[in-house]
């Protein structure tokens, strides 16, 4: 006779929590539970040794595994400590451009190693209701940008491009109805590409979110960054007041940007640095700005486990005159918020948020910091933790940090953290309807 296995909701969204309970088992014995994620990359799993109660029922919510990839009574900890196994690419990454569901596969097993039960589940980055769409246009820049109504939008210059028409290219997430939402841009680091995670999830809270290619992606030049907050802010849907979120390199951008365009009212840098450098190749009206250059002959340069850590190198830049983010040049009522890993190995983050954040104070800005463990890349709950990727730029491989089951539980309280900011300084999204009530064929 097979144990029940439930899973409750069995069908739900990344951020939401998730019972799983397994019942009917012999009493007093040890059992594997083991959850495995089947994605287009490879096969992520975590597991678990638990030991059954007097009733042979066994509780996540309750109970601690004696070992596994976590520890204590953590009711979320199986989905939070999953690793790759070896049909997974080494030094990979998780793309989920577009967002797939995240298909689970949780199986329970004695100690021969004999099947017991098995159960098919799935957690989405993305509400059904939440429309995506693919963005490829030229935009007008500068002075000659207009909204949907004809209303002129701000005088600015095109960052990293030539006046006239720019192109946009990325995807929007858009909640269901008419808006206006909150808006929010996001990009991605070095790595280049889109990657939309992000915003699927973002976008299922009520945010409409442009997910932003401006780094190695389709036919755009590594130095074209294309006027994106004119377009965004020139949709029907969306809302003047943006908030802008970046990772790594991404993270280190967005600062910038918020001393440049008065629109960007939330900025949330997660593990970005405090000035960008030699690998930024990032250019402003055809220049390349003051930046962080790299001490000669190659000093600061370590690894780990052949394994380079690109940290050391980035605390001991040297700045060029006007390298500083001119804080001074943002509105008043922008509002910054820091993602600082204290395991990052590939930018010194908390050097990074502590000196960031003393200037921004001193500015009487407000300023939101989140020290957590973890490694380089925080992404929504449920997203596999990064030890290391290849890196394009230098040619090797690189180590990202953190522990895997303290990274993935980071991930589940910074997500909420950060929705919790923007829905303060943006206004507060309408949440999205629960879609299993909606139709079965959802």
């Amino acid at each position: 006779m097979f144990p029940e296995i439930t899973v409750t909701p069995s069908d739900s969204l990344v951020h939401e929590r998730v019972c799983i309970v397994i019942q009917g088992l012999l009493f007093q014995k040890l059992y594997k539970i083991e959850l495995r994620l089947i994605h287009k990359t490879g096969t992520y799993r975590s597991y678990g040794i638990f030991k059954s109660s007097v009733s042979g029922r066994i509780d996540l919510k309750r109970d601690a595994p004696i070992r596994g990839t976590y520890c204590g009574v953590n009711e979320q900890g199986l989905f939070e400590s999953v690793e790759p196994t070896d049909n997974v690419r080494y030094g990979g990454y998780f793309n989920c451009t577009p967002p797939v569901d995240f298909e689970y596969q949780l199986i329970v097993s004695d100690t021969e190693e004999q099947l017991v039960g098995k159960k098919v589940f799935k957690r989405r980055l993305r509400h059904p209701l939440v429309e995506r769409i693919e963005v490829e246009e030229a935009y007008p820049s500068g002075n000659n940008a207009h909204n949907a109504h004809g209303i002129n939008k701000i005088k600015t210059s095109t960052l990293l491009g030539e006046s006239g028409k720019s192109k946009v290219t990325g995807t929007i997430f858009k909640p269901p109805g008419v808006g206006p939402f909150p808006t929010i841009i996001d990009i991605s680091g070095t790595g280049g590409g889109l990657n939309e995670q992000k915003g699927a999830a973002l976008a299922s809270r009520g945010f409409a979110v442009l997910c932003l290619a401006f780094f190695k992606f389709k036919n755009l030049t590594e130095d074209l960054l294309s006027d994106a907050i004119n377009y965004i802010t020139s949709l029907p849907y969306t809302s003047d007041r943006i908030g802008f979120q970046g990772v790594s390199f991404g993270g280190t951008l967005v600062m910038y940007l918020a001393t440049k365009f008065p629109k960007i009212k939330a900025v949330c840098s997660i593990n970005g640095s405090f000035a960008m450098d030699e690998f930024s190749h990032i250019q402003v009206n055809g220049k390349r700005p003051p930046i962080g250059i790299f001490s000669p002959n190659g000093g600061h340069v370590r690894f780990l486990n052949d394994l380079m850590v690109y940290s050391d190198m980035v605390k001991n830049i040297t700045l060029e005159d006007g390298a500083e983010f001119q804080f001074e040049s943002s509105p008043k009522d922008t509002a910054f918020r820091f993602v600082s890993a204290f395991d990052d190995l590939s930018v010194p983050t908390v050097h990074s948020t502590n000196r960031l954040c003393e200037r921004l104070r001193k500015l009487g800005r407000k300023v939101d910091v989140d020290f957590v463990p973890g490694g380089h890349l925080l992404d929504p709950p449920c997203f596999p933790h990064h030890p290391m990727v290849y890196s394009n730029i230098a040619g090797l491989f690189q180590t990202y940090g953190g522990e895997t089951s303290l990274h993935g539980k980071s991930e589940f309280e910074v997500w909420e953290r950060t929705v919790k900011f923007f829905s303060e300084h943006l206004g507060a999204p309408t949440p999205l309807s629960d879609y299993l009530r909606l139709s079965p064929k959802l």
